[in-house]
């Protein structure tokens, strides 16, 4: 996990941590394997903020990107945008790997029973 930490112009202590972990299933869980993905977390004065993940800001004097309420500046967004890339790096060869078994298996078909075992209905 890395986590990028700064103060912004009033005083606001703002922290976003870039981590790997799996999926959720269904009920928003944790699954304890399968794909992985690269989770962000973002907090303003060590409250959590919900958000969708890095958006681009358009039409704004300093903020050229945000997570939630959290605008980002050049300045800020480089060392995220660097985080990312490096746990996107590191989830990369275990979720092809995933993806090429799942190829594998999808390629062998659903078959039907009835003409394999010669009792075609």
């Amino acid at each position: 996990m890395q986590t990028i930490n700064w103060t912004n112009a009033t005083g606001t202590a703002l922290e976003v941590s870039i981590s790997t972990a799996y999926l959720l299933n269904r009920q928003g869980v944790r699954k304890t394997s399968g794909e992985i993905e690269v989770v962000i977390a973002a907090t303003i004065n060590g409250k959590s903020e919900r958000h969708m993940g890095v958006q681009a800001v358009t039409g704004h004097a300093t903020c050229i990107a945000k997570i939630g309420n959290i605008g980002l500046t050049a300045e800020t967004l480089a060392p995220i945008a660097a985080a990312i890339e490096t746990a996107k790096a590191e989830i990369a060869a275990h979720n092809a790997a995933l993806d090429a078994h799942a190829s594998n298996l999808a390629s062998l078909g659903n078959g039907d029973i009835n003409t394999m075992f010669g009792t075609d209905a």
